[in-house]
């Protein structure tokens, strides 16, 4: 059975796959950090607003949610996705992302950590 948490993680994750920016921005505060290990580190969410636009145009084939663990403050998401890019080449990676909420009963999102591997 699916707590709180873990419904809006698998929500969230749903919400990213499908671009629906509006969902993803009323679910993290204003101060939102987003890492991207490797790749770069967004702060805020206006910012973050911005990286979502970035991300449309891509569609979303295949998204599997392999495991939602939630204790406390923290989350983590991991699972697979195949999408195409805006200009039709295929992407596939695997993803962990490890949340952290403002506290342990609010729901608002105020970080996010991922990691991403191509397949």
């Amino acid at each position: 059975m699916e707590n709180s948490k873990e419904k809006l993680l698998v929500q969230f994750n749903k919400a990213f796959a499908n671009c629906n920016s509006q969902f993803i921005l009323e679910q993290v505060t204003d101060s939102f950090q987003w890492i991207m290990i490797g790749k770069k580190e967004v702060k805020g969410k206006e910012e973050f607003a911005e990286t979502l636009k970035e991300m449309e145009g891509y569609e979303t084939s295949e998204l599997e949610i392999v495991d939602v663990i939630t204790h406390g403050k923290k989350g983590c998401v991991n699972g697979n996705m195949k999408m195409k890019s805006p200009k039709g080449d295929p992407i596939s990676f695997s993803f962990c992302d490890v949340y952290e909420f403002e506290d342990s009963e609010d729901l608002k999102i105020s970080r996010m950590t991922s990691y991403v591997v191509d397949r």
